[in-house]
């Protein structure tokens, strides 16, 4: 099964609407309207026929998301199959998935009274929606909540809806507002830092969640350190197309001289928490920056 017709993460016929872009011989890579784009391995479309993704709305919100922030979905293969509904942040209530949409009508141009328009088959992944009907009752609450207004909507067959000329009230503003943290720290801890590499996402968010948990101790915060700290150092070539080589090089040298990695005499013996946490939100801040700035700086080319 590798000529495609429908999306394996929606069930949506491609019709004419489908877009391969030519990848290697062991994936397929599409762009299709309700999910971004996909990057599937060919072995995993075998292996989906005889066993269905399970939440493949998670799969299609991630997508769709990741698109939408134009950065590289993640590649499907059958380990990120196995742990992404563990292993990945992703809006899991009703109340977070309210709130990833009125992030993203702000974010896209709501913040500026730009309207949007909305078709419930096309973007119910936009908000995690785990279909069309739940995205339709988003819509409505949000509506009913004064956080939205649109001029008008069409009622489609299927029970599908279109949703024109969507704006954000100043209520919808503010309830965004009010969700962005005030502390620069906790709003760096909170945001979703997608590398667009999983397996990367992964450790990053397992280091968050060792170095934070109520039970964590200096040994689950020096390994949480130290996650970041091999997360970052892949990383440590591409960094030399945004900062200066000599920082670079300082940064590594300073975090290189606390005991995190490096068992010699010359290092610094890490004997308090506050220690830990200067190098981890060090680590972190700067692998979000470093994703910050590759997206920005190289956007690619989504036409």
């Amino acid at each position: 099964m590798t000529n495609l017709t429908k999306c394996i993460l929606t069930d949506f016929a491609f019709g004419d609407k489908v877009k391969f872009i030519p990848t290697n011989e062991n994936a397929i890579r599409y762009q299709f309207e309700p999910v971004g784009e996909v990057i599937v391995c060919k072995y995993v479309l075998i292996q989906i026929e005889n066993h269905p993704i399970e939440n493949k709305w998670i799969l299609a919100g991630l997508c769709r998301n990741a698109y939408e922030n134009k950065i590289k979905p993640p590649l499907i293969d059958s380990e990120f199959l196995k742990n992404f509904s563990s292993e990945v942040d992703y809006p899991k209530t009703f109340q977070e998935k309210v709130q990833v949409l009125l992030n993203y009508i702000y974010n896209s141009g709501g913040k500026d009274y730009k309207p949007k328009n909305f078709h419930s088959a096309m973007d119910y992944t936009l908000a995690f929606a785990e279909s069309e009907d739940e995205f339709t009752r988003i819509m409505e609450y949000c509506e009913g909540h004064s956080y939205i207004n649109w001029r008008n909507c069409n009622d489609l067959s299927r029970g599908r809806t279109i949703y024109n000329h969507v704006l954000l009230t100043d209520l919808g503003i503010e309830e965004v507002l009010k969700d962005l943290p005030n502390i620069p720290m906790i709003g760096l801890v909170d945001q979703e830092i997608i590398t667009g590499n999983p397996n990367v996402d992964i450790k990053i968010n397992k280091a968050k969640k060792m170095f934070f948990d109520e039970n964590s101790g200096m040994e689950e915060k020096r390994n949480a350190c130290e996650t970041l700290s091999f997360v970052l150092e892949a990383y440590r070539t591409d960094l030399e197309e945004f900062f200066a080589r000599a920082d670079i090089s300082d940064f590594f040298n300073i975090v290189n001289r606390f005991d995190i990695r490096h068992n010699k005499d010359r290092t610094i013996q890490l004997k308090h928490e506050e220690q830990l946490e200067w190098i981890f939100y060090s680590l972190l801040n700067t692998i979000n920056t470093y994703v910050k700035l590759k997206r920005t700086i190289n956007e690619p080319d989504f036409s």
